[in-house]
């Protein structure tokens, strides 16, 4: 019977019945519809029909409908009555290596396919261009647009969410830089007193290079030296000079001063020097030339000062009505043409003329001497008598009903304080000198890539001495010294020493740095303003209060004053009570002279063996001032709280003054001081808002059973009478 021809069409129905036999024969078509040819029709029976040998050249899905496939299996059993095969063969038919091509005809899907041929095999999956087809149907489409959409959103919710928490949740801010100066520890050498190394019982600078490890080990970071500079040779004082570029040779010479210099950096000190402008001596080379001739077109040196002729019609009256801190007339006469030079101290120091260009190059040449020596900065003193009126205008008088007849000529006069001192002191023109001193050194630190300090004493009022910070615009110092923590009650409270702090750190102009005296050579020691009990207190308000500390030799062993036979004293002289020498240990003249002097230049505080007032026995004191005083200056090194942390008021009352130094991310610190002769409780939990229950124990004053390290009450807490302890706890997160 003829039949239709497949080839590469696929699988058609069968359109003939055959018998029920096991017969492998079959007819063959050798030519396909590719080629025009015809051949044999191959009808196969459903019952037991196999082929053997058949290769397939791909997988059923990767054939669309129509097109030509080959089989990879030895035996295909098709159950399907209606399938057809047409066999292309290739030499020896399909024992001999033929192949077997099948097409579908084009009503025939994929699945259909793979169920005919595959009956047993497990459901494949869709083909590429079938799952194309379905995924591009709006349903599935829409829906992939859904979950995109969804996971884009809750992305840029996640995103936005992140950057909001950053912006807005508290996080530890970045430390404001300080440099050493503010870090520093100053400690104020009156020279003469500190250290005798040459046996004539006067202090120098070997004395200290031979005290510069106790300095680095009780936690100094800088020297502040009294005036070392050549003087006069019947100066009464230190301030005489007659060479501000050479060193008076009672203290040494030029190579124990730069030995002094590389041995205070070598430790990681620094050191600091007097500049004292504002007069010289009268044995001055530049005041003698001065006096020498008056002719100002003559003589380049008689601008160097203040000179003016007398007044009345014998010129033999002074100018004005001035007069000098030491009660007499502020001018003194010469025979040169009748004329008068001012000197705001004593007779023996003129005063130099500052609105003279030629003294202020000499006075920058001075200071560029010293910076070139390795000097870190310098302490102006007397600053604030730099300049006059300079139309001489007299002061104003305040009260001329007391007279005094100590100032010679026979002639009474008035006292300092009858008058007011608008002419004479504070003039606006000292700031405008600060500024440019300051810029000199600023220039000199650039240069060399060190910052170099600038301070400055100043007795005035609040607003007065906030000037020196500067003025339109223009830096001054660094800080004035605060005279005013010199002044306190010692039966104040703690309403004194708060109203003092308060006062200093709500005057101080933006930006500027504090700083807090325990004493200088021209004030009252520590312990005989406040008494030794209260001078615990007050040394750690000191150090750890947001400043500098300023402090005065022999104020970390408590030292008292000397006794000195006020009968001889003289105006401007250097024999003043808080100038003894250093107290080392309980041996002849206090160790002063480490192997022998006759006699100290002046006596040591009496109590330096009875009292153990000296550093070799408070060393062996763990309770002593000097222990104190160390451990104190390791918490200030150790922690940043106390170098740029937030200061905060907590517990002010009239026995106990208490703060909080914290900064974000580091420890805080509670620092209570009790000023009363009582026990002190109080509750400062709660005083401020990240004071805990309790905390640790970082210092303590006194003889006590409290010790470093230990846990502490703080809701509440009691303090001794004069007694001041530290107490620290970690810094923990503040929740939004």
């Amino acid at each position: 019977m003829q039949g239709n021809t497949y080839a590469n069409e696929g699988f058609a129905p069968d359109d003939a019945g055959n018998s029920n036999s096991n017969s492998n024969s079959n007819n063959l078509n050798k030519s396909g519809a590719s080629n025009g040819g015809s051949g044999d029709n191959l009808k196969t029976s459903n019952t037991n029909a196999s082929l053997n040998n058949i290769v397939l050249s791909g997988s059923e899905e990767d054939h669309a409908p129509g097109e030509t496939f080959g089989v990879n299996t030895k035996k295909v059993e098709d159950e399907d009555s209606s399938a057809f095969y047409s066999v292309k063969k290739d030499g020896g038919g399909l024992d001999g290596g033929g192949s077997v091509d099948f097409t579908l005809p084009p009503g025939v899907k994929g699945r259909e396919r793979s169920k005919s041929l595959y009956p047993d095999e497990p459901y494949r999956g869709m083909g590429k261009e079938e799952l194309l087809r379905f995924s591009s149907r709006p349903l599935w489409r829409n829906l992939r647009y859904a979950c995109m959409s969804i996971v884009l959103t809750g992305w840029l919710a996640l995103l936005i969410t992140v950057v909001a928490l950053v912006l807005t949740y508290p996080h530890c801010r970045d430390a404001q830089r300080k440099d050493w100066w503010q870090k520093t520890v100053v400690y104020r050498i009156y020279v003469r007193s500190f250290m005798d190394s040459h046996n004539d019982g006067i202090g120098d600078i070997k004395g200290i290079i031979h005290q510069l490890d106790y300095l680095k080990e009780t936690g100094v970071g800088t020297i502040s030296l009294s005036p070392i500079y050549k003087l006069s040779p019947d100066a009464v004082g230190d301030t005489h000079i007659v060479n501000h570029t050479d060193i008076d040779p009672v203290f040494g010479t030029f190579s124990d001063f730069k030995n002094l210099v590389n041995k205070t950096h070598a430790l990681g000190m620094n050191l600091i020097l007097d500049f004292i402008p504002n007069h010289t001596s009268d044995k001055h080379p530049w005041f003698v030339a001065s006096k020498a001739n008056p002719n100002p077109r003559e003589n380049a040196y008689r601008s160097y000062y203040v000179w003016e002729e007398g007044t009345s019609s014998n010129q033999l009256s002074p100018p004005n009505s001035w007069q000098s801190v030491y009660n007499c007339t502020a001018w003194t006469f010469t025979t040169v043409k009748n004329s008068y030079y001012l000197h705001q101290f004593t007779e023996s120091q003129p005063e130099l003329n500052l609105r003279s260009e030629k003294v202020r190059r000499e006075l920058e040449s001075i200071l560029q001497f010293w910076l070139d020596l390795g000097v870190d900065g310098f302490y102006i003193r007397d600053a604030d008598y730099l300049f006059e009126d300079y139309d001489l205008r007299d002061n104003p008088v305040l009260d001329n009903s007391t007279t005094i007849s100590s100032c010679g000529n026979n002639k009474a006069t008035y006292p300092y304080d009858s008058y007011t001192t608008k002419y004479t002191k504070g003039l606006n023109e000292v700031f405008d000198m600060l500024a440019r001193w300051r810029y000199f050194l600023d220039e000199y630190g650039n240069a060399t890539n060190k910052y170099k300090m600038l301070i400055a004493d100043v007795e005035a009022d609040y607003d007065h001495v906030m000037n020196y910070y500067g003025l339109f615009n223009r830096d001054g110092v660094d800080f004035p010294l605060n005279k005013f923590s010199l002044n306190l009650d010692r039966n104040g409270g703690g309403m004194a020493v708060g109203k003092m702090v308060k006062k200093w750190l709500s005057s101080i102009p933006h930006g500027r740095w504090a700083n807090w005296m325990g004493g200088d050579d021209r004030s009252d020691r520590l312990t005989d303003r406040l008494g030794p009990e209260m001078s615990m207190p007050y040394l750690i308000m000191t150090m750890l209060l947001p400043g500098t500390p300023y402090m005065y030799y022999g104020d970390e062993i408590g030292m008292g004053r000397s006794e000195v036979n006020t009968t001889n004293l003289v105006p401007g002289g250097r024999e003043m009570a808080m100038r003894g020498p250093m107290l080392w240990n309980n041996k002849t003249h206090a160790g002063f002279c480490p192997q022998y002097c006759k006699q100290p230049w002046i006596a040591p505080y009496s109590g330096y063996k009875s009292e153990n007032i000296n550093v070799e026995a408070q060393k062996r004191d763990p309770y002593s001032m000097w222990h104190l005083f160390k451990n104190l200056t390791q918490l200030r090194k150790d922690y940043p709280s106390f170098h740029y942390g937030d200061y905060h008021e907590s517990i002010q009352d009239s026995q106990v003054f208490s703060f909080v130094r914290e900064f974000d991310g580091k420890k805080g610190f509670l620092v209570a001081l009790n000023f009363g002769s009582k026990k002190a409780k109080r509750h400062f939990t709660g005083t401020h808002d990240t004071i805990p229950s309790g905390g640790t124990i970082e210092i303590v004053s006194g003889r006590t059973s409290r010790r470093r390290g230990n846990g502490i009450d703080l809701d509440p807490l009691t303090l001794d009478p004069y007694q001041g302890v530290v107490v620290s706890w970690d810094y923990v997160a503040k929740e939004i």
